[in-house]
């Protein structure tokens, strides 16, 4: 659809309408319709043949500019409006961004008896079923000022959890101006006016779908042992028929590749019908997940020689690329059963460390050890104090400075450091934490529950969401020095985190049920998968962010984090860490993730005889001291003071060195007076 307008068309255009469509498709080259493939990476320019015929196209063409003469008042004002469709139509299914990088719309008036002025715009950009509008509202300029053109930058797109974009669907561009006093308008084109959206993430989903046309009864002859490539669009059926000869073992090879999660195929078990028509039983599946694939054996054992139909089965609205391959083997040849895991799949803790080993120091809670020596202390010292002293000097400068210090440093400051290391009822340990992000995975995991919710809450760093607030209460027995004065602290519970332990009681708890053949359910695989991945980069996350200013006086730590959206990293598929403290800064946050964030993630289950998790990955090698963000809000608890032992033991000296003098000043003066009066003589 082209623009609309509602003043009088200019009469010569209407006969130059064809040469205009001509010229128009001449100086457009050859594109494909895709978003991301336009000049400068999602860059659509508005390009107009004529008044009425306009268009979103990836190279700037058509005329340079558009204009007309009004004669509107403010009792009659004048709406003009303009329609600019993406040509050529989108082929590609492509995930749309939540933000549109920039909008620049040069739209000029000039006034017959005023200066400049920007009129008032509306700007509605249309995605598929999603409607997104922006107001400008009147802006008169100063008669010196020169015209800018109306511009936006990362504004948000209303998307209402629409992201996907499938061929066909409309892209347009709607704009209407009003205007209320005589002038003429100007629309700049031909460069002057574009839009950018960052796509990050499309396919050509009809050239992928090349295994097409199959189904259950006209399935693809092929050749068991050879690679097979295709796309499961929707709900369609992808089925083949092959040949199998004598083995022991029947391996099938199946990759799929990545894709966002709003678009991807629920891998359940495919069906292999056996030469009597009869469904095979369950196989072996050892599943595998990186950041590009997924990764499925399936593996069948003894079946009879023949002629067999293998199928998988899509989901409407879901698209997936994949390969497949087979294998027919004997046991002892290849990988035939899951030795390759080791039982245990611990968390790599230290993967995020940049302090010195060499120079750590231990951390302990405060005890109770110099609280009882004080409190004893100053009961003797005060009862000692009840006496008559003769010495103010005595009384006044030594032994009170030496009960204030012995109070301070022997009382209130245990007590106070004791107080700040109890738990608080907002609070929780490092055992609640991965425990509520289990069960919040869990729980999005199953069948039914939108995309976008799965997206939002699998990429959200520790499971905290946009407005949550992460109370933690952590004990740490090592502190490290780090080379800018800082201090990283060592958490004994990543330590010896096993992932395979926590995820599996998750399981148990969640009441899983298993298929007849005695295999786990697909909403379980996927929770498996997706809670090996998101708590390793959690943990992770949370190794990294352990850094306080100072060195350390406690092994208890106070974390209080407000989170905060911010832009995710990680794949398409399975994003990152979407949400960040506010302590921490938006450039802060992308720099520490792209330096955190490991070169490749593995998760592999082995959905067999005794369900095995294997959770592998390798570090970034470019992480360093200057992606540690400069402030995170990590407190240590504290007392009132620092040193808080010396000042007690130095308050117990003077204390004591007050009451020696004063034991000694008595006794003289028990010597004195027995020398004059007797041994016999009593004294008060």
């Amino acid at each position: 659809m082209g623009c609309i307008q509602d003043v009088e068309k200019r009469p010569y255009r209407s006969l130059i309408v064809v040469l205009s469509v001509l010229l128009f498709s001449l100086c457009i080259p050859a594109v494909q319709a895709n978003l991301t493939e336009s000049t400068d990476g999602g860059e659509l320019f508005l390009s107009c043949i004529q008044d009425n015929e306009c268009y979103l196209t990836p190279v700037a063409s058509g005329e340079e500019v558009i204009s007309d003469t009004v004669f509107a008042s403010p009792a009659q004002t004048d709406s003009i409006s303009f329609e600019f469709a993406m040509d050529p139509e989108q082929i590609e299914l492509a995930m749309l961004p939540t933000l549109l990088k920039s909008l620049v719309i040069d739209l000029r008036f000039t006034g017959e008896l005023s200066n400049a002025n920007k009129p008032e715009l509306e700007v509605s950009l249309i995605l598929g079923s999603t409607v997104s509008t922006w107001n400008f509202e009147a802006e008169p300029l100063p008669s010196t000022a020169a015209s800018s053109p109306y511009t936006l930058d990362d504004e948000e797109l209303n998307l209402n959890g629409e992201r996907l974009l499938w061929p066909g669907q409309t892209v347009r561009l709607r704009m209407t101006f009003v205007l209320d006093r005589p002038g003429t308008w100007e629309l700049h084109l031909r460069g002057a006016s574009s839009m950018t959206l960052d796509i990050p993430w499309s396919e050509d989903i009809n050239a992928r779908n090349s295994d097409e046309p199959s189904s259950d009864l006209e399935p693809r002859s092929t050749e068991f042992e050879t690679i097979h490539y295709g796309a499961l669009l929707e709900n369609d059926r992808d089925c083949w028929s092959f040949e199998v000869d004598q083995h022991e073992v029947l391996n099938i090879y199946f990759e799929w590749e990545s894709v966002p999660l709003e678009i991807q195929q629920s891998h359940g078990l495919p069906d292999l019908i056996q030469p009597s028509g009869r469904l095979s039983s369950a196989p072996d599946v050892i599943v595998k997940e990186n950041d590009e694939s997924t990764r499925i054996t399936y593996r069948w054992r003894a079946l009879p020689i023949g002629d067999y139909i293998f199928c998988i089965g899509g989901t409407a609205g879901k698209f997936q690329p994949y390969l497949w391959t087979g294998q027919l083997a004997f046991e002892g040849m290849g990988p035939t059963n899951p030795t390759e895991f080791d039982g245990e799949a611990f968390y790599p803790a230290g993967s995020a460390l940049l302090g010195d080993e060499d120079e750590s120091v231990s951390l302990s809670q405060s005890g109770f050890g110099i609280l009882f020596v004080s409190f004893f202390g100053i009961i003797f010292f005060v009862i000692d104090s009840l006496r008559n002293s003769t010495s103010k000097l005595l009384r006044m400068g030594v032994f009170t400075p030496g009960v204030v210090l012995l109070l301070v440093g022997g009382i209130f400051h245990p007590m106070w450091a004791l107080g700040d290391e109890v738990q608080t009822e907002s609070e929780i340990q490092f055992d609640d934490l991965i425990d509520m992000r289990l069960q919040q995975l869990w729980d999005i995991s199953y069948p039914g529950v939108p995309e976008q919710v799965l997206v939002t809450h699998s990429g959200s760093t520790w499971g905290m969401l946009d407005g949550d607030r992460l109370q933690l209460r952590l004990v740490v027995e090592e502190a490290r020095p780090l080379p800018d004065g800082r201090w990283q602290l060592i958490v004994p519970e990543l330590q010896e985190l096993r992932l395979d332990q926590a995820i599996f009681s998750q399981v148990a708890r969640g009441g899983v049920q298993t298929t007849d053949e005695g295999m786990l359910e697909q909403q379980t695989v996927q929770f498996i998968l997706l809670a090996g991945r998101s708590l390793l980069l959690d943990l992770l996350m949370l190794e990294a962010m352990m850094i306080v200013d100072e060195k350390p006086t406690s092994s208890v730590f106070h974390i209080d984090f407000d989170m905060v959206n911010a832009p995710a990293t990680g794949s398409v598929s399975v994003p990152a860490w979407g949400t960040r403290p506010t302590s921490v800064s938006v450039n802060d946050w992308v720099l520490l993730q792209r330096a955190l964030f490991p070169e490749q993630i593995s998760v592999s289950l082995c959905d067999c005889d005794l369900d095995l998790l294997d959770v592998r990955f390798i570090a970034s090698t470019g992480f360093d001291m200057g992606d540690i963000p400069p402030y995170i809000d990590v407190e240590n608890a504290s007392g009132l003071i620092g040193y808080s032992t010396p000042v007690a033991l130095l308050g117990i000296a003077l204390c004591a060195l007050a009451s020696r003098t004063e034991y000694k000043r008595r006794n003289k003066a028990k010597a004195l007076a027995t020398t004059f009066f007797g041994k016999d003589s009593k004294w008060k």
